[in-house]
C-alpha cells in the first residue's frame, strides 16, 4: 500500500480541474440545472439509504434521538449532570432554539457535541447534509506539512469521523471567513493508494447569524463529487482519480459538532460549532441534485428559513447561579472578553465595545462585541459590531477607538489584523454605523480601504507593533494615537492629526520615557489612552497618559501605568511632570487593558460647556479572571468582565489621580443592610450589629479611624468571612490597615487549591483615618481608599457560608465614624439567581 505520492498527484489534478473547468461547469449548472450536462448526476439511480438523522426536536433533555435507528445519544455539554461535581452552577440541559424544522441545538462553540458510537462508514458512496447557522468563523491554520492532509485547511467540524491528518474518514465543515467544504480520506483499489482530497465551495461563503444548508455528495465508483449550498449545486465534477475509491474507515466514533483531533488553545478544544445546528443527515449512497433540493426544502418555511437574532445570540441564562460570575458589572453574555474600548456617547446612549471570542472562553478569532446603556451601569447586548472581513481585517479586529466624526456620526477606528507577509500585520481602518438613527447602532460596515497603514520601515514604530488607535476631537482637530514601540527604546505611541478623518499627518512619538531607567513601562505599549483630568473645583486641568505594557523578559506583571503632565497641541507632545511611570491599581494584574473617554452630553452643551477639556472623564478596564487559573475557563464557560467604570479627577495638589466609581452605580442598590452615619462605633459594636449580615453582592462605604496601641498594628474589614474553623481551615479576605499601609490579604480567601491567594500590593499610606468604598460582586472585589488608591482583585471562596462580614482589630484601635452596607442588584434583570453551592455545601456542614 502506498501513501502521499498519488495524494500529491490527485491534489494537482483536482486543483487543475478546479481552476480550469469549474467556471464552465458552474455556469452550465446554474443555467439549466445540469440537465444539459451529459455527466450530470441528476438522473443517476443511486439507491441512497438514510443512515442517520438528528432533528434535535426534543423539548429538552440531555440526549437526542437518531430517527433512523431509534437510538438516543447523550449530548456532550459542559453544564451537564455528568460534570456536576466540577461545576460552579447547577447542572443544566443543552439548549434548544428555533430551528429550520422544529427545534435546533444551541452550540456553545467549545463543549457541545454529539458522539455516535454505532455509526458505520459506508464503503464507497456517501452524502452528508446539515443546516448550520454560525456565530463565528475560526481562524484555524492548515494541516501540518508532515500530515496526509498537508495544504488543506482545518475546519470547524459539522460531521466528522476519523482523523483526516491520519488519512482516515471524512469531514464536512467550515472555516476561515465562511469557507466550507468536505474532506475525504480515500483508498484507490485499482492502484493501491491512500490519499486525502478536499473540495471547497468556490462561489458561496457562509454568512454569520443565518441558516445555511450544506451538503456534500461522493460516489467512489464513478469519481463523482459535488457540493450543494442551499439546495443548489455549487460544485460538481467527475474526477477520474477518484473513481474506484472507497472511504478509509476509522475506529473513532462519529462526531456531530466536534473534530476528533482538534487544535487546542489554553486547554480548550477548537473546531467546534458556535451557533445553531439542525437536521443533520448521512446517507449511504450519492443523492441526486433533485434529492438534495428536496432535503433543503423540507423545513417549516415556504422559502429559505429565516432566523431571528434572539435565537442565535449568546445566551447568558446558561450561567444562572454561577457562584463566581459577577451580577452588576458589565460582562459579556457568554465565553470570552479582552479589554473594553472605544466608548462614546451618542444621542443619549452610551456605547462600549470589547474584544471578544464567541467560540469559547479563550483568546482567538478576536472581534468587536458591543453593549449599550442609558447610564453606563445597566447594559444591553447588541450583535457583534465589527467582525473579520476578507479584504481589510481577515486575521482579527483588535482594539481601537471611537469619535464623533465630521459628519456628526460615530466612527470606529479599528486595528485591522492582516495576514500579509510584506511587513506589518496591523493597520488602522474605519467602520461606520449602517443606520445612525438606530438607537442601538446595531450594524456596522468596515471601509474597503486601510486609512492608516503601518509603514514598511521603523519610522513609525517596530514591525507588528501598531495597534489600539485612540481618537479624540478638540477644537477643529482630530487626534489619533497608535500604540507602538520605539526600536530598542521601549514603548510609546505614534500621534497623528487630521481635519477630515481620512488624511492624517504623522506628528512623531507622543512621549518617550527612558526605558533603561524605567523598564516597568514595557518594551511595547498597548491600549495607550490620554485624557484631560481636572480638579473638582475646575481650576486646574492636566492630562493623564495610560499604557498597558508588554514585556520581552520575565519577571513583570502586565498592569496599568500612567503619567500626569501636559499636552502641547501644537507639537503633539506629552510632557510628564514626573517620568517615572505610576502604577494605577494595586491588585496585581487584574485591572488592565484600560480605555475611556472624555465626553459632553447634550445637557452639558446646553449649560455652556463646549470644549473637550470640560467633559467628564471616565475610565474602563478589563477585570481579569486569571486568578482562578485558565484551566477553570472550560468548566466555568466564561472568562473576564469589566471593572466598574471610574470617574477621574486631578487631586488638588496636581500630582495624583482621584478615582471613584461612577455615581450611576448607586442605582444598583437594592436594600440598606446597615447604616450608621451619626455615631462613632467600636469594632465590637459594629460586629454585634452586622453579625448576621450575609451577601456576595455588596457595596460598603466607611470612614474608618485608627488609634494604635502598639508600634505594629493591623485592623480592618473581613469579607466573605466564614464563622467556622474546621481542621484549622477557614475562609476570609481581609482589607488591612496597618502600620505599613493598606493592602488586601487573600491568604485565606479560598480553600480551593488552584486559585491565586497572593496579597495585593501595598498602598504605603499610614494615617489615622481612611475613607473606603468596597464593591463585592461574587468573585469581583474592588476597594477604593481615599479616592487615591484602588485594589481590583478576584476571590473564590469554596463554601456557601463564606459570606459574612467581620471587623478585626489587632492593636489598631479601630472605630467607625460611618458605615453603610448595601445589598446590590443585577445590572441585567430584576432578580438574581442565588449562588449555587450544591456540589460543595458549607464549611460548617449545615
Amino acid at each position: 500500500m502506498k501513501h502521499k505520492n498519488l495524494f500529491l498527484a490527485v491534489l494537482v489534478s483536482v486543483s487543475l480541474l478546479f481552476c480550469s473547468c469549474l467556471s464552465a461547469c458552474t455556469e452550465e449548472t446554474q443555467n439549466n440545472g445540469g440537465s444539459g450536462n451529459k455527466d450530470s448526476h441528476e438522473d443517476k439511480n443511486t439507491a441512497a439509504t438514510a443512515l442517520l438523522h438528528y432533528s434535535f426536536d426534543e423539548d429538552g433533555g440531555y440526549s437526542t434521538k437518531d430517527s433512523v435507528s431509534g437510538e438516543s445519544y447523550n449530548i456532550n455539554y459542559v453544564f451537564s449532570y455528568t460534570n456536576a461535581a466540577n461545576l460552579f452552577k447547577e447542572p443544566s440541559e443543552p439548549l434548544r432554539k428555533a430551528g429550520v424544522k422544529g427545534h435546533s441545538l444551541y452550540m456553545d462553540g467549545f463543549s457541545t457535541y454529539l458522539t455516535d458510537v454505532d455509526f458505520e462508514t459506508p464503503k464507497s458512496a456517501i452524502t452528508l447534509s446539515a443546516w448550520v447557522a454560525p456565530r463565528v468563523f475560526e481562524n484555524l491554520v492548515n494541516y501540518g506539512d508532515g500530515s496526509e492532509a498537508a495544504g488543506h485547511p482545518r475546519m470547524t467540524a459539522v460531521i466528522n469521523k476519523g482523523d483526516i491528518e491520519m488519512c482516515e474518514g471524512f469531514l464536512l465543515g467550515y472555516g476561515r471567513l465562511g469557507l466550507w467544504g468536505v474532506q475525504l480520506a480515500l483508498y484507490n483499489t485499482e492502484v493501491d493508494e491512500y490519499f486525502v482530497v478536499g473540495f471547497y465551495d468556490p462561489i458561496n461563503a457562509l454568512p454569520l447569524y443565518e441558516w445555511s444548508h450544506i451538503a456534500a455528495v461522493f460516489d467512489g465508483e464513478s469519481g463523482y463529487i459535488a457540493l450543494f449550498y442551499n439546495g443548489e449545486r455549487a460544485y460538481e465534477a467527475y474526477v477520474p482519480e477518484l473513481s474506484s475509491c472507497r472511504i478509509v474507515d476509522s475506529e473513532e466514533p462519529l462526531y456531530i459538532g466536534k473534530y476528533v483531533n482538534p487544535q487546542v488553545e489554553f486547554g480548550i478544544s477548537r473546531q467546534r460549532i458556535s451557533g445553531l445546528l439542525d437536521e443533520v443527515s448521512i446517507y449511504s449512497g450519492a443523492l441526486t441534485p433533485k434529492d438534495i433540493n428536496n432535503v433543503y426544502s423540507d423545513t417549516d418555511y415556504s422559502g429559505h428559513p429565516t432566523l431571528d437574532f434572539s435565537e442565535i445570540e449568546l445566551d447568558s441564562s446558561v450561567y444562572a447561579g454561577d457562584r463566581y460570575r459577577p451580577q452588576y458589572h458589565a460582562i459579556p453574555p457568554a465565553v470570552w472578553m479582552n479589554e473594553p474600548h472605544s466608548p462614546f456617547y451618542y444621542k443619549g446612549r452610551y456605547h462600549v465595545f470589547y474584544q471578544h471570542n464567541p467560540a469559547g472562553p479563550y483568546w482567538s478569532q478576536i472581534r468587536w462585541a458591543h453593549i449599550v446603556s442609558d447610564d453606563m451601569v445597566h447594559w444591553e447586548y447588541v450583535k457583534d459590531a465589527v467582525v473579520p472581513t476578507p479584504e481589510i481585517c481577515p486575521e482579527g479586529v483588535w482594539t481601537g477607538g471611537a469619535v464623533i466624526g465630521p459628519d456628526g456620526k460615530p466612527w470606529l477606528a479599528i486595528t485591522a489584523g492582516t495576514n500579509t507577509t510584506t511587513w506589518s500585520i496591523q493597520h488602522v481602518a474605519f467602520a461606520h454605523a449602517v443606520d445612525p438613527d438606530d438607537p442601538d447602532l446595531t450594524d456596522w460596515v468596515v471601509e474597503d480601504t486601510v486609512t492608516l497603514p503601518h509603514p514598511n520601515d521603523d519610522s513609525q514604530g517596530e514591525i507588528n507593533q501598531f495597534r489600539d488607535p485612540f481618537v479624540w476631537y478638540d477644537d477643529g482637530v482630530y487626534y489619533m494615537m497608535v500604540s507602538t514601540s520605539i526600536p530598542n527604546a521601549g514603548g510609546s505611541a505614534n500621534i497623528y492629526t487630521s481635519t477630515n478623518m481620512h488624511e492624517w499627518e504623522y506628528r512623531g512619538y507622543l512621549y518617550q520615557c527612558d526605558y533603561g531607567r524605567y523598564p516597568q513601562q514595557g518594551a511595547h505599549w498597548e491600549c495607550v489612552v490620554m485624557f484631560p483630568i481636572t480638579t473638582k473645583d475646575g481650576t486646574v486641568t492636566k492630562y493623564v497618559l495610560f499604557d498597558c505594557p508588554q514585556y520581552t523578559v520575565d519577571g513583570y506583571v502586565v498592569d496599568c501605568y500612567y503619567w500626569i503632565g501636559t499636552f502641547d497641541k501644537n507639537t503633539c507632545r506629552f510632557i510628564a511632570d514626573n517620568d517615572e511611570p505610576q502604577l494605577f491599581d494595586l491588585g496585581r494584574g487584574v485591572f488592565t487593558g484600560q480605555n475611556g473617554y472624555c465626553y459632553l452630553t447634550e445637557e452639558d452643551i446646553a449649560s455652556g460647556k463646549t470644549s473637550y477639556e470640560q467633559g467628564r472623564t471616565i475610565l474602563y478596564a478589563i477585570a481579569q479572571g486569571k486568578d482562578a487559573g485558565t484551566a477553570q475557563n472550560y468548566t466555568a464557560g466564561w472568562a473576564h468582565n469589566f471593572a466598574i467604570p471610574l470617574e477621574l479627577w486631578l487631586s488638588d495638589d496636581g500630582r495624583q489621580i482621584i478615582r471613584e466609581p461612577i455615581k450611576e452605580a448607586q442605582s444598583l442598590r437594592r436594600n440598606v443592610l446597615y447604616d450608621n452615619q451619626g455615631e462613632v462605633k467600636t469594632a465590637a459594636e459594629v460586629n454585634a450589629a452586622i453579625s448576621e449580615i450575609r451577601g456576595d453582592l455588596l457595596e460598603i462605604r466607611a470612614t474608618i479611624s485608627l488609634d494604635p496601641t502598639a508600634a505594629a498594628y493591623s485592623g480592618g474589614i473581613s469579607l466573605r468571612y466564614n464563622k467556622n474553623v474546621v481542621n484549622s481551615q477557614t475562609e476570609r479576605t481581609d482589607i488591612v490597615f496597618s502600620n505599613e499601609g493598606v493592602y488586601v490579604e487573600r491568604a485565606q480567601s479560598s480553600l480551593l487549591d488552584y486559585v491565586s491567594k497572593q496579597p495585593s500590593r501595598l498602598y504605603p499610606s499610614v494615617k489615622t483615618e481612611y475613607d473606603v468604598v468596597i464593591l463585592l460582586d461574587r468573585s469581583m472585589l474592588e476597594v477604593y481608599v481615599d479616592g487615591l488608591s484602588s485594589f481590583t482583585l478576584r476571590i473564590y471562596p469554596k463554601y456557601s457560608d463564606s459570606d459574612y462580614l467581620r471587623i478585626f482589630d489587632d492593636n489598631a484601635g479601630v472605630t467607625f465614624k460611618s458605615l453603610q452596607i448595601y445589598e446590590m442588584g443585577s445590572a441585567y434583570s430584576d432578580t438574581v439567581v442565588p449562588a449555587y453551592y450544591g456540589n460543595v455545601g458549607s464549611l460548617g456542614g449545615s
